[in-house]
């Protein structure tokens, strides 16, 4: 039923794409740019329908895909019908993937794929200028919390790889943050990106459903089990939070990390009103 589920995706967007009047001229062939698109879209939703944990049924996964359309960090690029949607995409799936590694590897033994996976954590940290330093941050932060057996488990060599990718992102790029920040700048830097992330609908609707979640108690209970389940999500989100005065990597790349941490944020609360009143998944966790 799901594969069916993610066929029938993979066909809408291929009808909106064809049918959807396009402005301006194709660059590429658009029998297969169309296709391409709809396909990378149609991944975009398994990898991250699957990092989440809204996999289980059609439902959920229609649900996942129509978030993603609607609230993803540049979701109207996938309708541009050109490179850039391809790119935008392909750039997109990557994280979900990693991260999807990460959480799935942390017990097994790869010590012959080790080389692979430091140079796939440089690669993708070095490549995703907007989630890189708080993605990082979380990385270590977790790393401390489990010390004592972090060099035991398989995922050590992709936080490294993350490490060495964000140390180069600041290195080659000129991002190299002022240790001692003018006040002034920084308020006005602050006030402007926050600015810009209330006139983001994601940003929004993850701050209500977690001020919602906090007034009652099963709210507050979903919480603490969407943190204590994901804890990478979490970090990562309050860390680009955190990074938000500073922007160390620019301001439109600040928007897009909050959003995008917020939008996996917004998916596991919605994940947490699926259990209270569809009872969706309850007897899986």
């Amino acid at each position: 039923m799901r594969t069916l589920t993610y066929l029938l995706i993979f066909l809408f967007v291929c009808l909106v794409l064809a049918l959807v009047p396009k402005a301006g001229v194709y660059n590429w062939d658009p029998h297969v740019i169309v296709p391409a698109t709809a396909a990378m879209f149609t991944l975009l939703v398994w990898l991250i329908a699957r990092f989440i944990g809204t996999d289980r049924t059609a439902l959920e996964v229609l649900i996942t895909a129509s978030f993603i359309l609607f609230f993803a960090p540049g979701s109207s690029i996938i309708f541009a019908r050109d490179e850039t949607a391809i790119l935008e995409l392909g750039s997109q799936c990557i994280v979900p993937f990693f991260l999807t590694q990460y959480t799935r590897i942390s017990r097994k033994n790869f010590r012959r794929a080790y080389a692979l996976m430091l140079l796939m954590g440089i690669f993708c940290s070095f490549t995703h200028d907007g989630i890189t330093l708080p993605l990082c941050l979380a990385f270590l932060l977790l790393a401390w919390q489990r010390r004592s057996e972090f060099f035991r488990l398989a995922c050590w060599p992709m936080v490294a790889g993350w490490l060495v990718g964000t140390i180069l992102q600041f290195v080659t790029r000129g991002h190299i943050p002022d240790l001692r920040p003018d006040i002034v700048e920084l308020t006005s830097r602050t006030a402007m990106v926050v600015s810009l992330l209330w006139d983001t609908k994601v940003f929004v609707l993850a701050f209500w459903l977690t001020l919602w979640f906090t007034t009652t108690h099963w709210g507050r209970r979903e919480l603490l089990f969407a943190f204590r389940r994901n804890r990478l999500v979490t970090y990562s989100l309050l860390f680009a939070l955190f990074c938000v005065p500073f922007a160390p990597l620019g301001i439109d790349n600040a928007v897009t990390s909050v959003c995008f941490f917020a939008m996996l944020w917004a998916m596991l609360l919605c994940k947490g009103l699926e259990r209270r009143y569809m009872r969706i998944g309850v007897k899986n966790e």
